[in-house]
């Protein structure tokens, strides 16, 4: 008589072979760059370069606790940037056409007895929630374009908020004046924008607790 698998020898065949396929079941973690590893350690990243024809390209990053959409409210608020931005002394929508909108805005910087107050009209491409691209119409520069960028970090609920741009003013103030009011202000302007984001998240998760 022919001897087949016995049920036992079955079930230990059964459990060895689903024991040795990987399961894909289980959450996956979200690679991260060595940047984006330092930002959820806490750090703001800041970097600058100044090119040949003495054009900045400048860049800032920094992980915030609040979803996409929380961040995109306070950065594109801009009718009342003015209150909530450091440097921004005024700051409004001229037109709107679709996802683009025009901006009118006036800032003041400066450091020791270097005072600097420039204009810009920018050109604002909004893609929700993840993209603002915004060019120079016009103002105090010769050129004034880029980026914000938001990635977002399921993990924590949380997104990582980076800035790009390459800038020449259309002003006189020596080098290293630009390029160190650069960093700071750059760098100020993200822990304000991280801050209320987070209060915002934060008080709209009250909110929900609240109501349920």
């Amino acid at each position: 008589m022919k001897k087949g698998i016995t049920p036992a020898l079955f079930a230990t065949f059964l459990l060895l072979f689903i024991a040795a396929v990987p399961s894909s079941a289980g959450p996956s973690r979200q690679p991260l760059s060595a940047e984006q590893s330092r930002l959820l350690d806490g750090e703001t990243v800041i970097a600058l370069h100044r090119n040949d024809d003495d054009s900045i390209d400048v860049s800032g990053a920094i992980y915030i606790h609040s979803a996409p959409e929380t961040i995109w409210a306070v950065i594109t608020n801009y009718n009342n940037l003015a209150n909530t931005m450091p440097k921004v002394k005024e700051s409004r929508v001229v037109e709107e056409n679709g996802n683009v909108k025009i901006i009118d805005q006036t800032s003041k910087t400066g450091v020791l007895f270097i005072k600097i107050k420039f204009s810009t009209r920018m050109a604002i491409t909004e893609t929700f929630p993840n993209t603002l691209s915004f060019n120079l119409v016009s103002g105090d520069f010769e050129t004034f374009s880029g980026k914000w960028d938001l990635t977002p970090y399921e993990e924590e609920n949380g997104t990582f908020l980076s800035w790009f741009a390459k800038i020449k003013p259309d002003f006189s103030a020596p080098g290293f004046i630009i390029d160190a009011v650069q960093k700071r202000d750059l760098r100020q302007l993200l822990k304000t924008i991280k801050k209320l984001s987070e209060s915002e998240a934060a008080s709209n998760s009250e909110k929900e607790k609240k109501e349920a």
